[in-house]
């Protein structure tokens, strides 16, 4: 699911958008004051970026496998509790889902490997210093890191993995799914339950019951979205998809487009068309009422769109329950493409009965 809210963009890494959550500088802050006791401010802002960019190199090994597997990442994104690689759709197999799952630990456990490795060359050259401690946290974190990953319980990498095991074993995605989803409430909670023992015994413990609950809340809601998806299995995107979108100008204006309100039909959405006939983004009818209406007639399309990176995209011949880890909560509908070319929408009332109807079965 898309979290852009409260991000921002660093670019590109290997073809894949690269953002940072806001919370990551208060982590920063928080451990790089406890570091710069230890390495000094100049160690700590050293240590802090690279245990960051061995968050980043965790992740992107994530979607390079899984680039090799025919699923496209969307984005990678850190924010305070590490960092997540937005896949675009489920894995085509259980294999796939192992070797996908498992490529973030194992870059986890290089890192430590190496970084293990310069500090034992160091120490046998004789050769101490603050880099070189810096070196060694560095990979013990990265160790902890991929330790702490590989617990087998969703939505942890270990819960990737039993997925797949499962998977493979049974044949079931579904029901691997809610196993793996089982065993990360399990997970969860046990680390909950040890943060509350040492919080108790007047140790730091706040840290882990955070860290629990949210694997625990995650496994979750993993297992209800993995319920629904079985619901909806023979539905396609087609099914529900509003054929022909109208398109507009950057410069169009609020007033103006809901003046010709009727040209945005079932679907309930205008596509934003650049000057050189590129789209850039769409704008759905909900933002355009939510303007004031003194304000309407000076605000341009340009500046209300949502770009089509941050919209769900799908072909039309798609399982609607594939599609669904894809939605972005602030434009919750379905651009349905082709080669390429932009052929409807699923309009978020019809995406939302749908799912409500899917949801209320027994």
């Amino acid at each position: 699911m898309y979290t852009t809210s409260g991000s921002f963009s660093l670019g590109k890494l290997s073809g894949i958008p690269f953002r940072v959550h806001w919370s990551v500088v208060l982590i920063a802050v928080f451990f790089g004051a406890s570091l710069a006791a230890q390495y000094g401010t100049v160690g700590a802002i050293v240590a802090i970026v690279a245990f960051l960019g061995s968050i980043v190199a965790h992740e992107l090994a994530h979607a390079l496998t899984a680039r090799r597997y025919g699923v496209k990442t969307t984005a990678i994104q850190l924010w305070a509790l590490g960092g997540v690689a937005q896949l675009d759709r489920e894995a085509p197999t259980a294999r796939a889902e192992g070797w996908i799952a498992v490529a973030g630990p194992l870059a986890s456990f290089s890192i430590a490997l190496v970084s293990g490795g310069a500090v034992i060359g160091a120490l046998a050259l004789d050769h101490r210093s603050v880099a070189v401690d810096i070196v060694g946290w560095l990979g013990l974190v990265n160790l902890i890191l991929a330790v702490f990953n590989l617990l087998p319980g969703s939505p942890l990498d270990g819960g990737r993995v039993l997925k797949a095991w499962r998977w493979g074993r049974h044949g079931d995605k579904f029901r691997a799914a809610k196993e793996a989803g089982n065993a990360g409430k399990a997970v969860g909670f046990s680390i909950a339950g040890v943060g509350a023992v040492m919080l108790f015994n007047d140790m730091p413990g706040l840290m882990l019951i955070v860290t629990g609950v949210f694997i625990a809340l995650s496994a979750n809601a993993e297992i209800a979205a993995t319920d629904l998806a079985q619901r909806l299995q023979g539905v396609r995107v087609r099914d529900l998809t509003w054929f022909g979108v109208a398109h507009a100008s950057t410069d169009t204006d609020a007033d103006t487009m809901l003046w010709q309100r009727s040209r945005l039909g079932g679907a309930g959405v205008v596509a934003v068309e650049q000057a050189n006939g590129d789209l850039a983004g769409v704008v759905s009818e909900e933002q355009l009422l939510s303007l004031p209406v003194e304000r309407r007639p000076f605000v341009a399309l340009a500046a209300l769109m949502t770009p089509f990176d941050r919209v769900a995209q799908a072909d039309p011949d798609e399982e609607l329950s594939a599609v669904l880890s894809r939605l972005n909560p602030s434009a919750p509908f379905v651009t349905v493409w082709r080669e390429g070319k932009l052929l409807g929408v699923v309009p978020k009332a019809k995406l939302l009965s749908k799912l409500k109807a899917t949801a209320a079965q027994s």
